[in-house]
């Protein structure tokens, strides 16, 4: 009974701060994933906007753009959006909306 109680003394002095020690581990870790995380969000918005811009500018100067362009533009600006910080985008989209409807008029 006395080897157990040494046991059992032995797990509580090591054990409880080493999970002290773990939970702080892995909240570091989780500080440090959700950093990078944003990291990748921004990078990968910096890239949407440059595409979307490029396509808009492509169309404005073509004074057209089809349905399908249109529908891929928006599917685009649609994930684009959800990322935030979207303002000029926006009045982007509506000027490719009115350029569609537009060239569907005059044909």
């Amino acid at each position: 009974m006395e080897e157990i109680r040494n046991i059992v003394n032995l797990l509580a002095l090591f054990g409880v701060p080493s999970l002290c020690a773990c939970a702080v581990y892995f909240a570091k870790a989780c500080i440090r994933f959700g950093k990078k995380q944003d990291i990748l969000a921004n990078a990968i918005q910096k890239m949407m906007r440059r595409d979307l811009t490029q396509d808009f500018h492509k169309y404005m100067k073509q004074g057209y753009i089809e349905d399908d362009d249109l529908d891929m533009w928006m599917a685009a600006y649609k994930a684009y959006h959800e990322l935030g910080n979207n303002g000029v985008m926006d009045s982007r989209k509506e000027d490719l909306i009115k350029l569609n409807s537009v060239s569907n008029k005059a044909e």
